[in-house]
């Protein structure tokens, strides 16, 4: 025994075959994928910024960004640094410097050996 659907559900039933229908036409599919909150928070704000109605308008016209660029300069920015390239600034080698210099004063027995008196 079969249950007869409702008009209602007939209708939305018809409505999700047509959309389903359509969206095969024109070649869309969904694509889900899993987001960290971060990651997530900075795009809505993103969306909010540049007056996006919808994420799917930001998605695309980023896609469509990044397929309109050259390869090389797809490649350069999908390469990811690795430890050697990491960059100490002046200033932070200054910190490091003051720091580690208070911490000497504060152990006066500990010897201090500057890189131009090196043996």
């Amino acid at each position: 025994m079969t249950e007869q659907k409702t008009g209602v559900a007939k209708h939305s039933a018809d409505y999700r075959a047509r959309q389903k229908a359509q969206a095969k036409k024109l070649g869309i599919e969904k694509v889900f994928f899993n987001m960290p909150e971060g990651i997530k928070a900075a795009m809505a704000a993103e969306i909010e910024r540049h007056g996006y109605d919808q994420v799917q308008e930001l998605w695309q016209d980023l896609a469509l960004s990044w397929i309109a660029q050259d390869p090389e300069e797809r490649a350069r920015r999908l390469e990811r640094p690795d430890a050697p390239a990491f960059y100490i600034s002046s200033k932070l080698a200054r910190q490091f410097n003051e720091a580690s210099m208070a911490e000497l004063r504060r152990y006066p027995g500990d010897e201090q050996v500057f890189p131009d008196q090196a043996v």
